[in-house]
């Protein structure tokens, strides 16, 4: 029996060659990066910067990963990923239950250059307490009373 070659391969059931490249003829490898890039959008340290920015009865109530958790949550509540229970609704505002806190809701403004949000609802609901300083359509409301 006959050995072909090593930069020959045979396709299966074929009596066709083609010739394997040898490293000589590869294209040359991508050069270094020069400069590192690092994003921090979606990364913990950028979470927890809105976490230092709760207010203090909040933040007895939360650990850091549950509040990493429910600005993910609500980021997704906002755009429309997730559906939440909706306890309130107005024409620029949406009021949703908070899994994460007992006491408050999540308020999605559409329209966040009003001073003032009109929302319509059964249960009575408080003022606006923390708002999302890289997005002001976020923000989470206390139950009145």
């Amino acid at each position: 029996m006959k050995i072909p070659p090593l930069d020959i391969s045979y396709y299966l059931g074929m009596q066709k060659r083609k010739n394997i490249p040898k490293a000589a003829s590869l294209p040359p490898s991508l050069p270094p990066l020069q400069k590192d890039t690092v994003s921090f959008s979606s990364s913990t340290a950028y979470y927890l910067k809105k976490y230092n920015t709760l207010p203090s009865e909040i933040k007895k109530l939360l650990s850091p990963q549950d509040a990493i958790d429910m600005f993910k949550d609500m980021e997704m509540v906002q755009k429309g990923i997730v559906k939440r229970t909706k306890v309130g609704q107005g024409n620029d505002s949406r009021v949703y239950e908070n899994p994460w806190l007992k006491d408050y809701y999540s308020l999605i403004v559409q329209n966040p250059q009003k001073t003032t949000q009109v929302v319509y609802s059964r249960l009575e609901l408080g003022d606006s307490i923390w708002s999302d300083s890289d997005n002001n359509l976020i923000q989470i409301i206390k139950k009145a009373g």
